[in-house]
């Protein structure tokens, strides 16, 4: 059964390479995936700036979400799951904790840019089509930006 929890420093590192393990499953090559490292390395100023939260089980972390708020808005900076545990129900768990910590804390909205690979997933979970936004990895890359109402 999983359980959510926020992480500690010294998985950061560890949470990185799942984030790239997640994201490479879009079929990615060597180049795409290193101009992705940046945007996709967690530091110990997310864990102060941030809210994380890991989703985990007896086998170990299957997924990690990060969510920042400034006020009315939040946005759902990541949101990945281990390629193994796909479509098991861990990232729409992770979703609802990321939607309920930012309708928790005041927000009326949360925004997500999303890989064009999951877009699908976000308006599942009730968010709706808003746009294109530049990737912050790859210069003339366009993402979807979705939006959550609360």
């Amino acid at each position: 059964m999983l359980h959510l929890r926020a992480p500690n420093p010294d998985e950061l590192d560890y949470l990185t390479a799942l984030c790239l393990r997640s994201k490479a499953v879009w079929g990615y090559d060597a180049d795409f995936m290193e101009a992705c490292r940046q945007e996709l390395t967690l530091t110990t100023a997310d864990l102060l700036e941030t809210r994380l939260q890991l989703a985990e089980d007896d086998a170990g972390v299957a997924a990690l979400a990060q969510l920042s708020l400034q006020g009315a808005d939040a946005v759902l900076e990541k949101l990945f799951v281990e390629p193994a545990r796909l479509r098991a129900g861990t990232g729409s768990l992770l979703f609802r904790w990321a939607a309920e910590t930012a309708r928790s804390a005041g927000a009326a909205r949360m925004s997500i840019d999303a890989d064009p690979g999951a877009a699908a997933f976000y308006v599942r979970m009730g968010a709706r089509p808003a746009g294109m936004v530049p990737s912050g990895s790859i210069p003339g890359r366009l993402l979807p930006r979705l939006i959550l109402e609360f």
